[in-house]
């Protein structure tokens, strides 16, 4: 039965996620989970109905973060705190997610499945969630933070990661993902910048292991996504055949054009390299290593760009006092300074995010018969992109249809 309360009609500026221009006054018309009309405001074919609209306000699909870690603030830095301590903070910031106009987000952590079942189940409030589960590293890899443990112990608590060596270690290792809940794969194919025991440019899998990790993420009709920062190990990731490269921050040309070959997504993590130099109460070679990936990762992403590698936009963000939840918009300014227009941003924070969730032809667009995920935003990004920065600028969300801001 229709009722004024299921349908409802939004006004403004539309940038439905699908094409390169926009609607300077359309509508979106949403009848329960579904829109039903976008268009010309002129054309909504519907009337009578409650009406969402602001001054200068921007109507457009909600954003997906394709890299987030719902862990609770960073779990290095919990102070003592136990697990369930880091669990309740993430249940309480995913809210923030949603206030900030993030309807989607790839997680890779281990409180991602449990977060999604409470979401789906409406016990709490918060974006649509594709877990990852730990992310898989080699021992004396980029998260193996915690040397004072075990492998063992690392393996049983750690909330970010899980140590993997050999083909049948990796084996194992993606088994336990899909076990615990994952719904793809995370795997470290480099250092990192935040390594206690390797630096960026080391590569951490063998191709054998890569390999293994992969065709058994296709076994269960999922992908490997793989954290790449360092220039060799990205080349043998990329070849070995992983689904998504994180980061992208050392690429050259015979990278992007493996990977738009392949069919590779980028996923960008651009604000926090690009603002090492700003970012507080980290460790001084830490932040070298910071400004040293923030320096190459414009000509990598201009590369990318100029070779057609589509752009997923991540975050790499944990609601830590560095990267809090209520600006992950900042990204998307990140992503302009490396060369994309505010519209490349937009898309690829909202329909290529989409593809990454397995979720092309359902969301990261507003049109006809998709799910009614939208954010209704104060100003004009295309004019001036900092205002998805901002969680004040995001007026409405829905997820499904149902207004959760």
């Amino acid at each position: 039965m229709k009722t004024k309360e299921n349908i409802f009609i939004i006004k403004g500026r539309l940038i439905d996620g699908c094409h390169d221009t926009c609607i300077e006054k359309g509508a979106v018309a949403v009848e329960g989970e579904r829109i039903v009309y976008a268009g010309e405001e002129r054309g909504c074919p519907l009337s009578g109905y409650p009406v969402y609209e602001a001054e200068n306000g921007t109507i457009m699909p909600g954003m997906i973060d394709c890299h987030a870690h719902l862990s609770g603030e960073e779990s290095q830095n919990r102070q003592g705190g136990s697990a369930y301590d880091s669990l309740l903070a993430a249940a309480h910031d995913i809210g923030i997610l949603v206030d900030a106009g993030i309807t989607g987000v790839r997680d890779m952590s281990r409180f991602g499945p449990a977060l999604k079942r409470a979401v789906g189940a409406g016990i709490l409030r918060g974006p649509k969630i594709m877990p990852g589960g730990r992310v898989i590293s080699v021992t004396a890899g980029h998260v193996d933070t915690d040397t004072e443990m075990s492998v063992e112990e690392v393996n049983a608590k750690s909330l970010i990661g899980y140590l993997a060596d050999g083909k049948e270690g990796c084996l194992k290792a993606v088994r336990t993902q899909f076990r615990e809940g994952a719904q793809f794969i995370k795997i470290c194919a480099t250092g990192g910048v935040s390594s206690s025991v390797d630096n960026p440019n080391d590569i951490q899998y063998s191709e054998e292991e890569l390999q293994v990790m992969i065709e058994e993420a296709a076994r269960r009709n999922s992908y490997v996504a793989a954290h790449c920062t360092g220039l060799a190990g990205t080349k043998q990731a990329i070849r070995a055949g992983v689904h998504s490269v994180e980061h992208g921050v050392n690429l050259d040309q015979e990278c992007v054009d493996m990977m738009k070959e392949k069919d590779i997504t980028l996923v960008s993590t651009c604000h926090i390299p690009l603002g090492f130099s700003k970012m507080t109460s980290l460790p001084a070679d830490m932040v070298e290593r910071g400004m040293a990936c923030g320096r190459a990762i414009r000509e990598s992403y201009r590369l990318a760009r100029k070779a057609g590698v589509r752009l997923a936009m991540g975050t790499d963000f944990s609601n830590s006092r560095n990267t809090p939840y209520a600006h992950i918009g900042k990204e998307l300014e990140g992503i302009c300074e490396c060369g994309y227009t505010p519209m490349e941003a937009i898309q690829a924070a909202t329909r290529n995010g989409a593809y990454l969730m397995n979720t092309a032809g359902q969301t990261g667009t507003l049109e006809e018969g998709r799910l009614a995920d939208i954010i209704l935003v104060q100003g004009n990004p295309l004019e001036d992109i900092r205002v998805l920065g901002d969680a004040e600028n995001i007026l409405h969300v829905w997820i499904d249809g149902k207004r959760q801001k």
